[in-house]
């Protein structure tokens, strides 16, 4: 009896074993625990049957069955992992079968028999969506858009739910219809190697839409198609992709595409639903800031401003970014330059205002070596004052005025304590004018 050919890409030598003691009398048995290596050896040897698993350090198992799938591989593919899996996922893949390791020897012997034989198989490459130029092209673009961030947001709810049955479904339902979408790339490896994905049993459901409903949504299209109804159409195909059929999703979406290119004037009357723009909390804190940097602290804030437009730019907005960054730049460039701005003269509305204020000091860093502090103060009419200076070990009285004249007042301050040492510490300056203390923070030190 000639053997088939079986190759087991696996890194669990127990599984492995298991697998060899049940087929090494039917099977010449080749094993890989890389699947980049196996890769070209499938497609040029055309195992009677692959057996793989999902996680790898390296190349994890969808996007390795995907490629596969896309490189039109013809034999049979079957999942044996220890994740929770649905045959939704071989379904999503149009792959032979997929299964827990955990089931009985007996289960595994059969259902491997089951699916080798690829010779008696015709393979045909997976379809994907496809994009065209014009208002057909933008349509399906927004649809597929829309469809992705719905599953996408999904799938966090079922990781948060831990339930990893689903999620995996997703994350293949994704992968298989947006290939080239780096953000599912992170987000499948969020889902397998999730800490307990393994050891969750409980609370695993799966999703399969009725029959009865892809029926009636593929006969709708077809009514749709006779009445040259476009519209109608994209509604179907969207809906389809929502129940992750796949398989009709696409296929409805091409023949879109084609049924439009032979009807180019009813692919004019399509009426592209506008969706209203998200509103992305990076953007906000863009504008926000580039705002406020016109008005105060242009350096820091404007910063600030293109820091969150960068982190715009990552979540994929990018029109508030093109005006903050140029923005930005020419506030700084305006501050560098000494040109009069909106943050100058509102720094110079503050020093107004200060003076109306009833304590006011500057510097709030102060070398207490170098310079001279200044205080500037307001009594509203003639009472006791009392300015003293404190820090956690030193003090110093620089005024004490039983019978203090009104007016506005300013005293200048050399630094030294009572003892004529120079204060070492921050330091708060006090003004008690009558029953009413006020009190400001200065960051001192020596140099």
């Amino acid at each position: 009896m000639v053997k088939e050919t079986a190759y087991i890409i696996d890194t669990d030598s127990d599984f492995i074993n298991r697998l060899k003691k049940l087929l090494e009398e039917e099977y010449i048995i080749s094993v890989f625990s890389d699947p980049q290596k196996a890769f070209d050896l499938i497609l040029k040897k055309k195992p009677d049957i692959v057996i793989t698993e999902l996680l790898f350090p390296s190349l994890d198992g969808i996007n390795f069955i995907a490629s596969l799938k896309e490189n039109c591989v013809e034999s049979p593919i079957v999942v044996a992992t220890k994740l929770p899996v649905s045959q939704k996922f071989a379904k999503i893949f149009e792959i032979s079968d997929c299964f827990n390791k955990s089931i009985a020897d007996e289960e595994i012997y059969e259902r491997i028999k089951k699916s080798s034989g690829w010779k008696k198989r015709k393979v045909s490459p997976p379809l994907l969506p496809i994009i065209t130029e014009g208002k057909i092209g933008d349509a399906i673009k927004q649809i597929l858009d829309e469809i992705y961030e719905e599953k996408r947001t999904l799938c966090y709810q079922y990781l948060g739910k831990k339930d990893f049955l689903r999620a995996i479904e997703i994350v293949a339902f994704l992968r298989r219809v947006y290939p080239t979408d780096i953000r599912t790339q992170g987000l499948i490896r969020e889902v397998l190697f999730a800490p307990q994905a393994i050891s969750q049993k409980e609370g695993q459901t799966s999703f399969e839409v009725e029959p009865q409903k892809v029926n009636a949504l593929l006969r709708r299209c077809a009514l749709a198609h006779e009445a040259n109804d476009i519209k109608k159409m994209l509604e179907c195909g969207k809906a389809l992709l929502k129940a992750e059929d796949v398989k009709n999703g696409i296929k409805v979406f091409r023949e879109i595409v084609v049924f439009s290119e032979e009807n180019p004037y009813l692919a004019e009357q399509v009426i592209i639903k506008e969706i209203k723009p998200k509103i992305v909390p990076w953007d906000v804190l863009a504008v926000l800031t580039i705002m406020v940097s016109m008005l105060f602290k242009p350096y820091i804030f404007a910063s600030l401003a293109v820091a969150f437009s960068c982190c715009s730019l990552i979540s994929k907005s990018k029109k508030i970014p093109q005006f903050v960054i140029p923005i930005a730049a020419v506030v700084v460039f305006l501050r560098l330059a000494n040109v009069p701005t909106l943050s100058t003269k509102f720094e110079r509305y503050l020093a107004r205002k200060a003076q109306e204020r009833m304590l006011y000091v500057t510097p709030k860093f102060f070398y207490t070596n170098e310079g001279t502090l200044k205080i500037r103060y307001r009594v509203g009419k003639s009472t006791s004052v009392l300015i003293k200076i404190k820090s956690a070990r030193q003090k110093k009285i620089l005024i004490d005025n039983p019978t203090h004249e009104a007016g506005v007042f300013e005293v200048e301050w050399n630094g030294k304590d009572e003892n004529g040492n120079y204060f070492r510490n921050d330091l708060n300056v006090i003004f008690k004018c009558g029953a009413a203390t006020y009190q400001e923070k200065v960051y001192a030190g020596l140099r």
